[in-house]
């Protein structure tokens, strides 16, 4: 049985007892950590970095999880010292172990406990992680005054150096801990009964698997689910998903025609079934009479940084950093192809605008997938740079989304499963283009990729693969709307 559970573990068996367990005893099951979650990790060290220079001349507990009895002695050494303000500050007690992020001695003896979240508002998940602290604390002998939960100000603008007095808000948490201490003591002897049994609690799938995070287990748990299965059926209740499962169903092609479902998902179900796909060729044609040439088919790729890299951006706002463009002047016509990607040594987006400004006419419709993204981040470059997007509201009003037909179930095949990202429609509307052997196959690849460029951390021969790599991917987003579109004309023999 476990000694202590540290604060991570105590979120683990709110989310999930059996997470809890399958942490402690069966670590082998956790896959690595993908680039993309390290530097999720390494973007909340960085505002936990930034958030000390709220309160400053703070002393920092700087050993980490593997020296932990240092920092449990480290952290008692200051307080005995005299320390007004801890970062990091480490406290078992209750069968917890706990770090800090501050802790500030109040002139009458008593401390504040503020926790430091990189979200830009209180989650209902923080309340809580900051009551085990304010329990544990309690129990080791601190009086806690007030409990506070510091965010980021989803307002910051950057201009020059950050001030963490702006860059961050706190609020006051005192009374949310307080009601919440009773249930803290039970979820504890819950949970340490939990660790003391020989097998993990037996614990169907369900919402808890990726909320309020994603579980580290999903793919030992759902092993067992087929491929195609009730859990994908789009916008369906977790309620109506443990109907089908609680009758014995899994995959989607055996749910009945009877069982409850919207209209949407009843057609995807009969595509499956039947195999046959459904396409509404009336649908397709008003879709393509709206089109107007020449036809600009355009992508951006964006960087989306908690702590703002840019003079005036903002928490995680979505920066555009590429854009590439197939321009076909009539249907059918070969398409022209043009391609930005930023230095990443400045601010992309004054040289993005002055390129869309540069290939973009005044005349024909700008055609995205998804079209909502890049309306508004030309909207929002007009806004940031007055200057220099007076075109660009223009731009955002001429834009067609290819999705639509997809979305609307106008063109529905059975390779498609429910969805109509661009990825699924691709392979089976354009046999031989595909995502899955590129070196940059996903947003996410291209937000690190070019992160990597930003942070300095790539050699020459890294830089130049990934600005190949980069511009491979986008250019294939923008060449995959062109045939997409191809396939939709064929279709309607038009």
């Amino acid at each position: 049985m476990a000694k202590r559970i540290s604060k991570s573990q105590f979120m683990m068996g709110l989310q999930c007892p059996k997470r809890l367990w399958l942490y402690n005893y069966r670590k082998d099951l956790i896959p690595p950590a993908d680039p993309a979650r390290q530097k999720l990790f390494d973007e909340g060290h960085a505002v936990d970095e930034l958030s000390r220079g709220y309160f400053k001349g703070g002393k920092l507990v700087a050993f980490d999880y593997r020296q932990l009895s240092h920092a449990l002695k480290h952290t008692a050494w200051l307080m005995e010292s005299g320390a007004k303000l801890i970062y990091e500050g480490a406290f078992t007690a209750a069968g917890v172990l706990i770090r800090c992020d501050m802790l500030k001695k109040n002139a009458d003896g008593s401390w504040d406990l503020i926790e430091v979240k990189s979200s830009t508002a209180v989650k209902e998940e923080h309340l809580p992680d900051a009551a085990l602290q304010r329990c544990v604390l309690e129990a080791a002998g601190l009086k806690i005054k007030k409990t506070w939960l510091m965010h980021i100000n989803r307002e910051f603008v950057k201009q020059g150096p950050i001030d963490p007095k702006a860059f961050f808000k706190r609020k006051d948490i005192t009374q949310e801990t307080a009601a919440l201490l009773p249930a803290i003591a039970e979820n504890l002897e819950k949970f340490m009964e939990v660790l003391a049994a020989q097998n993990a609690p037996e614990v169907s799938i369900g919402r808890q698997c990726s909320a309020p995070y994603d579980c580290d287990f999903t793919g030992h748990c759902w092993k067992g689910v087929p491929e195609y299965s009730i859990y994908n059926i789009p916008r369906l209740t977790w309620e109506k998903k443990n109907t089908l499962k609680a009758m014995g169903i899994m995959k989607f092609s055996d749910v009945p025609e009877t069982f409850d479902l919207n209209g949407a998902q009843r057609l995807y179900l009969q595509v499956e079934k039947t195999g046959r796909p459904v396409i509404d060729k009336a649908a397709l044609a008003d879709f393509l009479k709206e089109l107007e040439y020449p036809l600009y088919h355009v992508d951006f790729e964006t960087l989306m940084p908690g702590i703002p890299l840019y003079d005036g951006s903002r928490p995680y706002q979505q920066v555009p950093f590429q854009v590439s463009l197939h321009v076909q002047a009539g249907k059918g016509a070969e398409p022209r192809h043009f391609e930005y990607l930023g230095d990443p040594a400045g601010d992309p987006r004054p040289g993005l605008i002055g390129f869309l400004a540069r290939h973009i006419g005044p005349a024909g419709s700008l055609l995205a997938y998804n079209s909502a993204f890049e309306a508004s981040r030309m909207k929002e470059l007009a806004a940031d740079f007055p200057a220099l997007g007076a075109a660009l509201p223009g731009f955002a009003g001429r834009l067609k989304d290819l999705m639509k037909p997809f979305q609307q179930q106008a063109y529905v095949l059975p390779e498609f499963r429910g969805r109509y990202s661009i990825k699924v429609i691709l392979p089976a509307l354009a046999p031989g283009m595909s995502y899955k052997d590129m070196a940059i196959g996903n947003g996410a690849d291209a937000q690190l990729a070019y992160a990597g460029m930003v942070a300095g951390k790539l050699n020459p021969d890294e830089m130049a693969r990934a600005r190949r790599d980069l511009k491979a991917y986008c250019g294939q987003d923008t060449l995959a709307m062109v045939k997409i579109l191809a396939r939709l004309y064929a279709e309607t023999g038009r």
